[in-house]
């Protein structure tokens, strides 16, 4: 048994705490800003849900180091969760990154100790925080770690638990195939307010294609592998769904709070003039999404 401290309850963080639950081999913690007493997972699909009782807390007094600290705010708001590290986070501990983006160990390795294992995790897991405890989901839950001696610890969490764990020796390549995903789709439908947008306005799709050209062009200066063709089957994709639900960063635009864009898209135009790439559409992406940041649509 492992103790684990999960910082951010949020549809990420809350499926992936249902799933230690429904386990039940560890001693979970959660940190959070509202105090629930309950964590009920539900399913979209066939209305199934399960509920766990859990240890809930909202300050720093009341939780100690822990052997593992899973970090599932959303990226923009790790600095904010720097108190919450500092109380858990000890000499062993290691952190588990559950966030979007590319940047994992760089953004969190500020806020703990040098010597810290920091675990970038790529979150596949569609789901949504309905309230405070409530988390409806959309779909399986994966996460892809690295297969390493930490990675495979991370995975060995979730033994017998819903959530699956993929280990995979091409990390870099798991990240930014995520990333040209996040940075296409989630800017599109977050600037037009419309989830179904790239299928609906078909000049869309040469826009989402371009968006993933730049990130395929400075993931593979990062060390990624991306297929020939990645582009266009991504942006065909894209394309082609309609009656989509929506990501995080449409439904932050749409609720007027702060969007996720400088790990999905200004992430790209920082590494591309690192490696001499030329980000044009990324580079006008990026100040729309700042001047809609934080409003209402």
């Amino acid at each position: 048994m492992s103790s684990i401290v999960l910082i951010g309850p949020g549809a990420i963080g809350g499926t992936v705490a249902g799933g230690l639950l429904a386990g039940g081999r560890h001693q979970l913690t959660i940190c959070a800003n509202q105090r629930f007493d309950t964590l009920e997972v539900k399913r979209a699909q066939g209305g199934d849900a399960a509920a766990y009782p859990v240890r809930v807390v909202t300050s720093v007094d009341d939780v100690g180091p822990a052997d593992w600290v899973l970090l599932a705010v959303k990226s923009h708001q790790t600095a904010s969760a720097a108190d919450w590290l500092k109380a858990t986070v000890e000499l062993g501990t290691k952190v588990a990154v559950l966030q979007n983006g590319v940047e994992h160990r760089e953004r969190v390795a500020p806020f703990v100790p040098n010597d810290t294992a920091i675990v970038p995790i790529v979150v596949q897991l569609p789901a949504q925080r309905t309230a405070p405890g409530k988390i409806t989901t959309y779909g399986g839950s994966l996460l892809i770690a690295p297969n390493d001696a930490d990675g495979r610890e991370f995975a060995a969490l979730f033994d017998g638990t819903p959530v699956k764990i993929t280990l995979t020796d091409d990390f870099a390549t798991a990240q930014w195939e995520k990333l040209c995903l996040n940075a296409s789709s989630g800017s599109l439908t977050a600037l037009t307010s419309d989830p179904d947008a790239i299928n609906r306005v078909p000049p869309l799709r040469d826009v989402a294609k371009a968006i993933i050209e730049e990130c395929v062009a400075v993931g593979r200066a990062e060390g990624a592998t991306f297929a020939a063709g990645y582009a266009d089957t991504l942006a065909d994709m894209l394309a082609s769904r309609k009656g989509n639900r929506g990501n995080s960063m449409y439904y932050d635009r749409i609720e007027g709070k702060e969007m996720e864009y400088d790990a999905r898209n200004a992430v790209i135009c920082r590494l591309g003039r690192k490696h001499g790439i030329a980000t044009p559409v990324s580079d006008t992406i990026v100040p729309l999404l700042a001047a809609v940041s934080g409003r209402k649509a």
